[in-house]
């Protein structure tokens, strides 16, 4: 149940499968204790995972490898999920995103694990909607970065995705960018283009990191296709935007908030990449509700 288009999607199912079996190892190297003396194994329960806040959906995709990894680790584990919600679309608080049902011990067993994982998705996911819903035109995207959780590389950017974000380089392989201490070596913004056309030995996209108006002016003069602003004044930025530049595309990096955001917006500005999307994740109010047949 996902309307989310990601073309890396069995990435994320294969890291959430590596990830989620890591969480069941830790958390229960030897079962769980307190279902066991309880007794919780003879008692048929069914379970719903409700959110008390508006938020985007995020886990369609992937909460089946959670729910495998718990089985994997509890074979004797009887328990069906059903998920309620497509990835990306926007939710009411109250809504139910998951139904359980099984036997009490598999529903509290799994229960943490996959509403961590539920939380973090939904987490990042949310942050990323409150700042496209303040974007005020049609052109400007709101990128992520690469500043995601070790192991989470592939999870988080896909939560993105479901807040209605896009994503910037998934990792070093994909993409150049041309930064401060490059420019450094080459001796400017021309010589280092130039050198990465000639060297390249697969079509990368190539991105280049100016903090100056002139190295902006050079690297338009370049071609290169996208152009990052860092820490580039409102001001500037608009100067930027309104440059005569062919097919080259602009970024802006580097302190955006939401408190400051729509200083930078201007109808010309291809894309705002922000690091606290992934880096300073909130969870969101979600409760897992018990019934017992």
């Amino acid at each position: 149940m996902a309307m989310v288009n990601c073309d890396y999607l069995e990435k994320v199912l294969a890291s959430v499968r590596e990830l989620a079996n890591l969480a069941f190892a830790e958390d229960m190297p030897e079962g769980d204790v307190t279902a066991e003396v309880m007794g919780l194994q003879a008692r048929q329960a069914k379970a719903h995972i409700i959110t008390r806040e508006p938020v985007p959906m995020c886990g369609a995709a992937w909460y089946e490898e959670v729910v495998d990894a718990y089985r994997r680790h509890n074979p004797t584990a009887q328990i069906q999920v059903t998920c309620l919600a497509q990835d990306g679309k926007r939710l009411k608080a109250g809504s139910v995103l998951f139904e359980l049902e099984g036997d009490a011990a598999s529903i509290v067993g799994l229960e943490r694990t996959l509403l961590n994982f539920v939380g973090r998705g939904i987490g990042i996911a949310s942050a990323t909607a409150v700042y496209v819903d303040a974007v005020t035109n049609d052109r400007t995207r709101i990128l992520d970065t690469r500043k995601t959780l070790p192991g989470f590389r592939y999870f988080d950017k896909y939560a993105v995705l479901c807040g209605g974000g896009a994503n910037h380089r998934l990792n070093l392989s994909d993409q150049v960018l041309i930064k401060e201490n490059h420019l450094a070596r080459f001796g400017g913004v021309a010589a280092a283009v130039a050198h990465v056309r000639e060297n390249l030995t697969r079509p990368v996209e190539i991105q280049i990191e100016v903090d100056t108006f002139d190295q902006l002016l050079e690297a338009i003069e370049a071609e290169c296709p996208l152009i990052m602003l860092d820490n580039f004044t409102p001001e500037t930025v608009k100067r930027a935007c309104e440059l005569t530049r062919g097919s080259c595309r602009l970024e802006v990096s580097g302190g955006i908030t939401l408190d400051n955001m729509q200083a930078y917006l201007h109808p010309l500005l291809d894309r705002i990449s922000i690091g606290a999307l992934t880096h300073s994740v909130k969870a969101p109010d979600l409760s897992l509700l018990i019934t017992e047949d």
